[in-house]
């Protein structure tokens, strides 16, 4: 008689936690904002693009097309997959931005060119992205720990500011 009554609990639970997709995180992830992919392969920021211009009409002169990811991908498909997490923005832009690729920007902090890279706490799952010079507002070197269960440190390149990382 017990035996049902504590499997059905533990059912419902196993249900839930396979039911949900996982994205690979930091436990200090960002909690709102979108992800902004610049030209196909350059992670970005929304400043990045406001700031093309002094005008609303400059910047629009500057963009070719802007889209917003209204599906949610699979892993197995899509190079970005992990980056949706809070949403996607595709921008492409009629000129190109300065941009670093991970292997750069591994090498420049001393770690191995092929090391992780998260953006906003999010892993960057694919080796394809640069990251726009410009749209970066802080990079730390994340150390593996209990809480991060990651194997070895890792950088998290931040594209939002200290107030916009942690929105309720």
């Amino acid at each position: 008689m017990n035996k049902p009554l504590v499997l059905l609990p533990l059912l419902f639970i196993a249900l839930n936690v396979f039911s949900q997709e996982n994205y690979i995180k930091l436990p200090n992830a960002k909690t709102k904002s979108p992800t902004y992919i610049l030209n196909k392969n350059i992670i970005g920021n929304q400043y990045l693009v406001e700031n093309l211009g002094d005008s609303k009409e400059e910047v629009l002169d500057k963009v070719n097309e802007i889209s917003v990811l209204k599906y949610k991908p699979d892993r197995e498909n899509s190079d970005f997959y992990n980056l949706t997490s809070q949403g996607l923005i595709l921008v492409e832009l009629k000129k190109s931005v300065p941009s670093k690729t991970q292997s750069e920007l591994n090498d420049f902090f001393g770690m191995d060119a092929q090391s992780d890279i998260y953006i906003d706490g999010y892993l960057l799952e694919s080796k394809k992205y640069k990251i726009a010079i410009e749209g970066i507002t802080e990079i730390e070197i994340v150390e593996p720990d209990t809480l991060n269960g990651l194997g070895n440190s890792v950088l998290n390149i931040w594209t939002l500011t200290k107030k916009e990382r942690y929105q309720e």
